[in-house]
């Protein structure tokens, strides 16, 4: 009796759990509105300066004056700054603020700390004509009336963090610049980027820079890539890129060229560019997802080489993509596949699986859900939920087995409500087809929907699955008591 009484403890705890999604794996829990959000406000980590190589050049067995040695320089004065004037060498950081003057002249050679100048809206231009090094931190802050920056011998700097400079137009390197491992430029008015000798970087973030029409780099490894609001004329040039380690965020650009991109450790996302054609010729492997959303031009994609995408696909608003037909050698999909626009045909000749849900909403007339839902979408799809809307806003649900197999298909009866703009089985109101740009997705709010909760409990476990537990745990019982 005894067993008893354990078995049928075990069944019923299993079977009122409450199940702890993981949502950010793109895992076959994936349910309809608890999809991950894509965000054109990609977050991008803060960097510490990492234990490379010493900057070249540094000696310091010379004797160096004792004001020239403080763990901090706090300078808002041309009094305080003429303390320093005798310095060749600063041991420690130096923090320009709240400074009254116009100019700012550095006599420095080199700065074994960090450089910050920041909140200093008188400040015009900024000159250290003998200055080759900055060990660490470069940083410029809230310098509105900056527009001359001129360094004719720096060599060596660690991290560049330039922000809200909004008339900085000229800036003077004459060196191609070593050392660098993290740059962000962020609001100024420069026309271009280039210049800086790095083989890898942890970070390179160029956004809200409105003139800026050429950003160009030869690094061949990226941890964090973010190019956004920048001039809508900017061509992204990374000739010589190969990997990229956790995020690519690209938006508002005009043209890109990644031809060596051959792996990325993160994710993809491509968010209201102006290019119409994108060629990824090398990629064979994106581990996270991979996000095609409201690039208005776009017509034309390429992934020749690309076999697997460890998290989602997302193609979505793009107007004039019509038949996706660019993966064709995509085998696996890890997380949900969405797609919603004016498609007019979708074919992956190598799909073998699908470990999330598919979701496709066509506007087109010429998009049949019930041919796609017969076709081998139904022996790929894992995660439980296939669902079709057409341009009728007719939508079709169905739900699969694990082996693939179909379980249950329903049809809405008539239409969904006008305007119905849900990528799930929800319906929500007239937004249409306006896509949320800070979540990258539809808007839509959930309701309750008979069509998927006829087939499962609040914790997602379906009927099916409970009988098949309880006649288990029946078998075992006969098994001990026999």
């Amino acid at each position: 009796m005894k067993y008893f009484i354990l078995f049928i403890t075990i069944f019923v705890k299993f079977t009122t759990s409450t199940t702890n999604f993981d949502y950010e794996s793109w895992d076959t829990s994936y349910e309809e509105d608890e999809r991950p959000s894509i965000s054109t406000n990609l977050e991008i980590p803060s960097f510490i300066p990492s234990l490379r190589p010493p900057p070249p050049s540094v000696d310091l067995e010379i004797e160096i004056p004792s004001n020239c040695k403080s763990d901090n320089f706090k300078i808002t004065s041309l009094e305080e700054l003429e303390k320093i004037s005798n310095c060749e060498i600063l041991i420690g950081n130096l923090h320009i603020s709240n400074f009254k003057y116009p100019i700012i002249t550095l006599k420095l050679e080199k700065i074994l700390g960090n450089l910050t100048i920041e909140k200093s809206p008188e400040i015009v231009r900024i000159e250290a004509p003998n200055l080759q090094i900055i060990s660490n931190q470069f940083s410029l802050f809230e310098l509105t009336s900056l527009s001359l920056i001129s360094f004719p011998n720096l060599k060596w700097v660690n991290v560049l963090n330039w922000t809200i400079l909004p008339i900085l137009s000229n800036v003077n390197f004459n060196h191609e610049i070593e050392g660098i491992e993290s740059i962000t430029i962020s609001d100024t008015s420069l026309t271009g980027f280039s210049g800086f000798l790095a083989d890898s970087l942890r970070l390179l973030d160029i956004n809200n820079n409105r003139f800026l029409d050429v950003i160009e780099c030869n690094v061949e490894e990226i941890d964090y890539l973010r190019v956004g609001a920048n001039s809508k004329n900017v061509r992204v040039l990374f000739p010589k890129l190969r990997k990229i380690y956790k995020l690519m965020g690209i938006l508002n650009v005009e043209s890109i060229y990644m031809d060596e991109l051959e792996v990325v450790e993160g994710s993809i996302s491509l968010i209201d560019n102006y290019f119409q054609q994108i060629r990824f010729p090398k990629i064979s492997l994106i581990k996270g997802t991979l996000s095609l959303l409201k690039n208005d031009q776009l017509n034309h994609v390429e992934f020749p080489n690309l076999n697997e995408i460890e998290g989602g696909l997302m193609v979505i608003n793009n107007t004039l993509i019509e038949n996706i037909n660019f993966f064709s050698n995509v085998n696996i999909i890890g997380g949900a596949l969405e797609l919603i626009g004016s498609i007019k045909e979708i074919t992956f000749k190598q799909l073998k699986l699908v470990k999330g849900s598919a979701i496709v909403k066509s506007t087109s007339p010429y998009f049949d859900c019930q041919k796609w839902l017969k076709s081998d979408i139904m022996l790929i799809v894992r995660g439980g939920k296939l669902e079709c809307t057409n341009a009728k806003n007719e939508k079709t649900t169905s739900r699969t087995k694990e082996d693939g197999s179909g379980l249950d298909e329903k049809n809405l009866s008539g239409r969904a409500k006008s305007g119905s703009t849900s990528l799930s089985s929800s319906r929500s109101t007239s937004s249409g087809n306006k896509l949320d740009v800070d979540s990258g997705h539809n808007n839509h709010q959930h309701l309750d929907d008979p069509i998927t909760t006829t087939t499962s409990d609040s914790n997602g476990l379906t009927l099916d699955l409970k009988f098949e537990i309880y006649n288990v745990i029946l078998l075992i019982l006969n098994l001990l008591f026999d």
